[in-house]
């Protein structure tokens, strides 16, 4: 059975565009090794990200840090607009001072939270231009425009933490209590071999019903979320310097070979090149 790679890749540390599509380029739950700056500009979709999932409307803006699983699920057949800035953060490092920290907004908070914010005009004008003049940079391919580019990518940074920095949306989530329990259940026992008929067993809960109701409510399956879930645990134990070995074993994959082979095909590279 051929399957589905979970990673986004891009040549050069910048990726930005619109689209404007009934479908999102990665349709299940996925993580990736960049950040990305998620803009919703018109359309019917919710923004699943860990435990919460977000009706958008024009606006919003969705962080996605590299450890949190998230994914875009449309409403409804038509297309919706959006605008995204995918970028590397070891790009950023060197514009970061001792007071203005450029990845705060996406590294200072708990995974999964603070993750939505509003923008109303004219920010919402002026994120758009300089985001469009980002993408022509980026296009032209030509003397200098790599320069131009981070230039405007960094005003962006600028410009979105200081958004977060000052109002955050306070808009409830779509999620269930019975699936919010079972996402907590799962983030608190990753160490363990989560099975569907397991966490269906300790939340009390019809093995069915909890799945069809994940569905539901996700557009994904809990053994997808429980997967990633694992990955994105072992991206960061190998980032603090685990062995790939210890690894597998404290993200509960119990198995060395389809640990090696599933994180490779999550992450597009093998554990132990992801760790140095």
């Amino acid at each position: 059975m051929k399957h589905a790679r979970y990673y986004e890749t891009f040549d050069g540390d910048i990726l930005a565009g619109i689209g404007n599509s009934p479908i999102s380029p990665t349709r299940d739950f996925h993580i990736h090794d960049h950040y990305e700056i998620f803009l919703f500009l018109g359309g019917s979709v919710n923004g699943f990200v860990d435990q919460y999932s977000y009706p958008l409307e024009r606006g919003d803006v969705l962080l996605f840090n590299n450890h949190e699983i998230h994914k875009i699920i449309n409403r409804s057949p038509e297309p919706y607009k959006r605008l995204t800035i995918h970028f590397k953060a070891p790009l950023v490092y060197p514009f970061c001072t001792a007071t203005t920290n450029l990845l705060a907004c996406f590294q200072n908070r708990q995974p999964g939270e603070n993750n939505l914010a509003r923008m109303e005009e004219p920010l919402l004008s002026e994120y758009t231009d300089l985001s469009s003049r980002l993408i022509a940079a980026l296009e032209r391919k030509q003397y200098g425009s790599e320069v131009l580019a981070l230039t405007y990518l960094i005003q962006l940074l600028v410009l979105v933490n200081e958004l977060y920095s000052r109002s955050r949306a306070a808009v409830p989530s779509t999620i269930s209590s019975h699936i919010q329990s079972a996402m907590s259940y799962i983030d608190n026992h990753l160490h363990m071999n989560l099975s569907l008929d397991h966490i269906a067993g300790e939340l009390g809960l019809d093995k069915y019903y909890l799945s069809h109701l994940f569905k539901q409510q996700t557009g994904g399956t809990i053994y997808r979320y429980v997967l990633l879930k694992k990955i994105a645990l072992s991206k960061q134990l190998l980032s603090a310097g685990n062995s790939v070995s210890d690894t597998c074993y404290l993200s509960g994959f119990n198995d060395y070979a389809n640990f090696i082979r599933t994180f490779k095909n999550i992450t597009g590279i093998p554990p132990g090149k992801y760790g140095k």
